[in-house]
């Protein structure tokens, strides 16, 4: 979790906390109503994950921190005297309904690009999950030497079209790559469907009994993925590496610019890389037939920024017979919650799980987010769709909001009485508490009844925090004007160049501050506190300014709406205004005691 969302995390509990008091010392102390003589009177099987942190081989290490320093750790050209490689390269398209794909037989069968159709790129075009990065097969020979498909040239038997395009007649579509090798023959099978953002490889081993040691081999996910975002810091604090084994979930972050890697013994689920919204992830068909996954990284600085690079592989088992086959998904696209469910394979858990906070709030976002699209099946805006949701979600808490201001005013008339017992028994303080405790009881107020229900609240808060920051639904979605992108912060150009601004402005987050401004001078009476108002909404504002435009407009649009509910509530509460509201709390009347009569004898 990076520095800057812990300072917000914790600045959202302490005003959550605080906004009572601030709203009462902003408002002043209620006028003092003379003294007047009155009489108050399921069990899952589980498999133990073995870390192992041997380091891999001097030559994997990286030596300098360039660009190519990656290419020459893992893809370095060596071909091998006793392999034969593919004459001529052959490449071939293939688009369906997502994802515009274009394959090689350079490299082991390698990715040139994979273009997600639907998700657009800050420098223009489509985001594209390809940059030096590509699935590999290996495995050692009865020689030691490291025997890795990405170094050769493959063949394949495949003459139609060099473009082909997936729809409702043509659903499928299977590319054959193979490398002979003595006598046998190692094949890769890759299977395209029209739907989806993921592709199936068949791995078929045929005649390798006699060639392939240890009696396993490797399929590897190379590199990790290239950035897509313009925030590339922010991108970054959501990199990472992971595996997924017996219902656990293990990672792996790139801090240094040494490779530095770890290994996990067991039954592997699958293996991924995330970003902030895109994800690649390498599943068996059959995870019984896995031996061990290993995760890695290291990072390195290009320019002013920090890219970093991963490795993701898996362990498989060769069973030693004339042909051993395994198959695996990989799956390249969105970190979208509803696209990873789809595959039955827990891809979602990486969904709104960057840090405890994500996972701690992630069944309240998860419930959110069907809000969000449902609403947007009628509004096809989001940013309408956050206003509307806003003033549902403000009907929903009306109920804490006017049990919270009605506590408010309780305690702001009880103020005067409190400083007084305060002054009173100033050195008595076991007799203060049970005065105190005396007065709340005779006017029937609870001191919390302020607090408790924004405590309720903020749940929803941290939900809706996590949602706007971390979700791919509103990444590229629009609202209106200068508003392009409600997952980033809102850019308005100003013409001229001003210091520690620059030459944009951010308007929502200073619109959320005016609200607030607004809102402290309509409930403040006392002139003296009149520094009070502006501090909050500017540390707000500060805070606020680098987040995204969606969590802005909600914060601004949920103040105008409280302000107006406040005003409402006020009126029906104390319809005859300050002087009404000095008098509202009132002791409780108590009955009575019923005066026994004794019987005669």
């Amino acid at each position: 979790m990076d520095k800057r969302t812990i300072i917000g995390i914790v600045l959202i509990v302490l005003i959550t906390l605080l906004l009572p008091f601030y709203q009462r010392w902003v408002g002043g102390k209620a006028p003092v109503v003379e003294k007047k003589a009155t009489t108050r009177g399921d069990t899952s099987q589980t498999i133990a994950l073995k870390k192992d942190t041997s380091k891999r081989p001097p030559e994997v290490q990286p030596k300098e921190q360039t660009v190519s320093s990656f290419d020459s750790l893992f893809t370095k050209q060596e071909v091998s005297e006793n392999i034969p490689d593919a004459p001529e390269e052959k490449i071939i398209e293939i688009e369906n309904d997502h994802v515009k794909a274009i394959w090689s037989t350079k490299n082991g069968g390698s990715l040139l690009s994979w273009v997600l159709k639907e998700y657009d790129y800050y420098k223009g075009g489509k985001v594209n999950l390809i940059d030096r990065n590509r699935l590999n097969l290996s495995f050692l020979n009865f020689n030691g030497k490291e025997i890795k498909l990405q170094k050769y040239n493959l063949f394949t038997d495949y003459s139609g079209d060099t473009k082909i395009v997936l729809d409702d007649n043509n659903p499928e579509f299977t590319l054959t790559f193979y490398l002979p090798l003595q006598n046998g023959r190692v094949e890769k099978t890759i299977h395209f469907f029209k739907d989806k953002y993921s592709f199936d490889v068949d791995v078929c081993l045929t005649n390798l009994q006699n060639y392939i040691i240890n009696r396993k081999y490797f399929v590897t996910w190379e590199n990790g993925l290239p950035t897509t975002e313009e925030n590339i810091k922010d991108d970054n604090n959501y990199t990472r590496a992971y595996a997924y084994m017996a219902d656990e979930l293990e990672n792996v972050d790139a801090k240094k610019p040494e490779y530095k890697e770890q290994s996990y013994n067991g039954r592997v689920d699958w293996v991924a890389v995330r970003t902030k919204y895109f994800l690649v992830a390498l599943a068996p068909e059959e995870p019984d037939e896995t031996n061990a996954a290993t995760i890695g990284g290291f990072q390195e600085k290009i320019n002013e920024h920090v890219q970093k690079h991963f490795r993701i592989s898996i362990d498989s088992k060769f069973d030693a017979q004339s042909t051993s086959s395994n198959s695996y998904t990989v799956f390249l696209g969105p970190l979208d919650y509803y696209v990873l469910k789809k595959y039955d394979r827990n891809f979602e858990k990486l969904v709104m799980n960057n840090g405890w906070y994500e996972r701690l709030f992630r069944p309240i976002s998860l419930l959110i987010i069907p809000a969000f699209k449902f609403l947007y099946r009628f509004i096809p805006n989001y940013g309408f769709v956050i206003i509307l949701f806003s003033i549902l979600v403000k009907l929903i808490l009306s109920p804490l909001t006017k049990k919270s201001y009605k506590s408010m005013s309780e305690m702001q008339y009880l103020q005067p009485k409190m400083t007084e017992l305060r002054e009173k028994y100033k050195n008595e303080p076991q007799r203060l508490n049970k005065e105190m405790m005396k007065l709340y009881k005779e006017h029937g107020v609870n001191p919390m009844g302020g607090c408790l229900p924004m405590l309720l609240q903020m749940p929803l808060l941290f939900s809706l925090f996590i949602v706007f920051r971390s979700t791919i639904q509103l990444r590229g979605k629009p609202f209106i004007l200068w508003i392009t992108d409600l997952s980033r912060p809102d850019v308005l150009p100003i013409g001229v160049h001003l210091p520690l601004i620059g030459d944009n402005i951010h308007v929502l987050p200073l619109l959320m501050a005016v609200t607030m401004i607004w809102q402290s001078k309509i409930s403040m009476t006392d002139p003296k506190q009149k520094m009070m108002v502006y501090f909050m909404p500017v540390f707000m504002a500060f805070i606020f300014y680098s987040l995204p435009s969606g969590l802005n407009l909600y914060y601004a649009l949920f103040n105008v709406l409280s302000m107006i509910q406040t005003a409402q509530i006020k009126k029906k509460m104390h319809p005859g205004g300050e002087e009404e509201l000095a008098t509202a709390v009132v002791p409780r009347k108590v009955p009575p005691k019923k005066k026994t009569k004794s019987r005669k004898s």
